[in-house]
């Protein structure tokens, strides 16, 4: 990895190629700093939106590549941020800088590779992380939570948030959950403001949470109508949640799958998921594909003991003992294939699907095996039915009415095809609920089905089915929907 800073030029001292003008100052770029160093600087970090228009090269510090028209502004509002900060609050002043652009190697090499598998490690790292917003965006929110509780934003001001660009992006959900503390500030050209992230977060989520409880909106409505903010929503539990526990890895797969990234740079969606798995130096050579960055996130779980991956819509490994192992070597296309989670759903309980490796293989731990049956309990049934539609308890059902002609299963399907299912649409019926494979499995074949205490959604949980073929044994993930029992829980060789 490579880590360069963006620092002033001492004052009267004479400047350089690459030095840049910035607020009546002189800056320049340092570097690389030490790796064992960096934990001892102070910096804050940078987090924007790049967009689509470029600065040519060489014209902002002797940049070796076309650089965003944004990475200007967003710096100059950072630096006049640090300043107000320092000045509100007496502290030291933090005159050293990251942003993406400039500091990370700008030449395809190596370092550069190491660097973006870092990011974690670098927003960890920082002192400070500023987030500069679009003005309108960023004049709606500070004018909302400038008081002592928040102001309720309009509809209006939420629709204009949902679009913000800076809100969906895949890099912003590893930013937040490494960057604390983090604020918010704005390139506007004349007043400097900033906002604590708490302010601005329990501003988005009073104003959500309102606007649900005022429409009576059902959850699917909800997303469908803000799917970033909910995102955001769900991001902002995670941060709250990565302060006592460690996120499995499927909640970081599920959040980030839902937001958005360039689909000319597709392993910026698992370098996401990379920065909020690991804070320490991306470790052994750089990932130059998909497959190898999904192998080196798969080990990256593995070394903490979080199997979670495995509950992916990937195909599997085709080799004796790794068939529950999604498989790295398979050609990306137009839609991701690398370690996809099966549904677009919030899943953090803070744990994580724990497994061990003895001398046969892997063993899974806290599953429970369901039995299948012709049909399900009657109080399953009513679970079902109370959280599709509702229920006399005030539940609000995910789904916005009861369709006395669609059948529980119908709805059921419908609602998970809704939040990115793309499995079998044939379920399994066991006593306890509905299970959805990844794959149609032949009903030739006996198969056993598993559902993860460890990984419960609102509905039921994540689960893995296993069956024979002339091949050997086969796997592939699924989602159950019903009620399991703790007691029945044990841990499963996985062959």
């Amino acid at each position: 990895m490579e880590f360069n800073l963006i620092v002033p030029v001492p004052r009267g001292a004479a400047g350089q190629k690459g030095d840049e003008e910035i607020n009546g100052r002189l800056w320049r770029v340092t570097g690389p700093h030490d790796n064992h160093e960096i934990t001892k600087l102070k910096f804050n970090c940078i987090s924007y939106v790049w967009g689509i228009g470029v600065e040519p090269r060489g014209s902002f510090f002797d940049c070796k590549r076309e650089i965003s028209d944004q990475t200007r502004p967003a710096l100059t509002a950072a630096m006049k941020a640090a300043e107000k900060l320092h000045a509100g609050s007496g502290g030291e002043r933090i005159e050293a800088f990251w942003i993406d652009a400039i500091c990370i190697p700008q030449l395809e090499v190596p370092a550069r590779f190491k660097t973006l598998e870092s990011m974690g490690f670098i927003y960890n790292a920082a002192t400070t992380v500023l987030i500069v917003l679009a003005p309108t965006v960023f004049e709606a929110i500070y004018v909302a939570s400038s008081k002592t509780s928040p102001d309720l934003l309009t509809l209006q001001q939420m629709q204009l948030l949902e679009s913000d660009p800076w809100i969906s992006r895949v890099w912003t959900y590893q930013e937040l959950i490494n960057g604390h503390p983090a604020y918010f500030t704005t390139s506007h050209p004349t007043e400097i403001s900033i906002i604590p992230s708490e302010k601005f977060f329990n501003c988005v989520g009073f104003s959500l949470d309102k606007w649900k409880r005022t429409t009576g909106s059902s959850h699917l409505t909800a997303r469908s109508t803000f799917p970033n903010l909910n995102t955001l929503e769900d991001t902002i539990g995670d941060l709250l949640m990565a302060g006592i526990f460690e996120m499995p890895a499927l909640s970081i797969l599920s959040n980030i799958a839902l937001r958005s990234f360039d689909p000319k740079y597709p392993k910026n969606r698992l370098l996401a998921c990379l920065g909020a798995l690991k804070t320490e130096v991306s470790w052994g050579p750089p990932s130059l594909t998909m497959g190898a960055l999904s192998e080196k996130l798969m080990r990256i779980c593995k070394d903490k003991g979080d199997y979670s991956f495995i509950f992916t819509a990937d195909k599997r490994m085709d080799v004796p003992g790794k068939r529950w192992r999604p498989n790295p070597d398979q050609p990306e296309g137009a839609e991701p294939v690398h370690l996809v989670p099966l549904i677009n759903w919030y899943c953090n309980t803070g744990e994580a699907q724990r497994g061990h490796f003895d001398a046969e293989g892997l063993v899974l731990e806290n599953l429970v095996l369901l039995q299948q049956a012709e049909k399900m309990d009657i109080m399953v049934e009513s679970e079902i039915d109370g959280f599709l539609y509702g229920d006399e308890d005030g539940r609000i059902g995910v789904l916005p009415q009861h369709e006395t002609n669609t059948s529980q299963y119908a709805a059921l399907l419908r609602f998970f095809v809704q939040i990115g299912f793309k499995g079998c649409a044939e379920c399994i019926v066991c006593a306890e609920g509905l299970f959805f494979p990844q794959e149609n499995i032949s009903q030739e074949h006996v198969v056993e089905l598993f559902a993860s205490l460890s990984l419960p959604y609102v509905f039921g949980n994540v689960g893995l089915a296993r069956w024979k073929e002339s091949s050997g044994v086969r796997y592939c993930a699924g989602i159950f929907i019903g009620i399991v029992q703790n007691e029945k829980s044990h841990s499963v060789r996985i062959i």
